[in-house]
This record gives structure tokens, C-alpha cells and sequence, in this order.
């Protein structure tokens, strides 16, 4: 059975900012373009009309923006994570 090692604080701050600012701006993308009406379906899969007349219709829209939100919310609990650990970190130095 594998031993967890943890990784090393720098690496896990800048993973945990890199998926922040990942999650932040897809959701804003995602949010702005569904509730302004635009979001596009590539040419190429225009072959299925029905598909994607769905995926930017009114509920496409919906369930786009739904995730769209979802993501912004998901950045705000990594923000969260984020600064808690460098609070720890910082804090728990300080009693040394």
C-alpha cells in the first residue's frame, strides 16, 4: 500500500492559485456568455442541428450559466482553502 507524502508548501500554493484563478475565470467566461447570449457551437458540429440548437437555446443557456455559477462559487471555497492554509502557516510560524 502506497504512504501518502504531502506535498511541499510552495508546490500546493501554487496549485491551489493556479486552480482559483482557473476556476474564476472559466466561471465569469461561462456566466457572462450565457447571460448575455453568446454562446457559439463550432461549424463542424453543426452536423446535429437539433444538439445544438439545444446547447444555445434557453435551457442550454440556463444550464450553462448554472455552470458557469457553480464554478465561480467552486473559486470561492478555493480562495478560502487557500488563504487558510497560508493563515496557518504564517501563524503557526509565529509561535516559534
Amino acid at each position: 500500500m502506497p504512504t501518502f507524502h504531502p506535498r511541499p508548501f510552495g508546490w500546493d500554493l501554487l496549485i491551489r492559485a493556479v486552480r482559483f484563478f482557473y476556476l474564476l475565470w472559466g466561471g465569469m467566461l461561462l456566466a457572462t456568455l450565457a447571460f448575455y447570449g453568446r454562446l457559439r457551437v463550432p461549424t463542424a458540429w453543426w452536423r446535429w442541428p437539433r444538439a445544438c440548437q439545444l446547447a444555445t437555446g434557453p435551457w442550454g443557456r440556463a444550464v450553462v450559466l448554472g455552470v458557469g455559477l457553480v464554478m465561480c462559487l467552486a473559486a470561492l471555497a478555493e480562495v478560502w482553502e487557500l488563504v487558510d492554509r497560508l493563515l496557518v502557516r504564517v501563524m503557526g510560524d509565529q509561535d516559534h
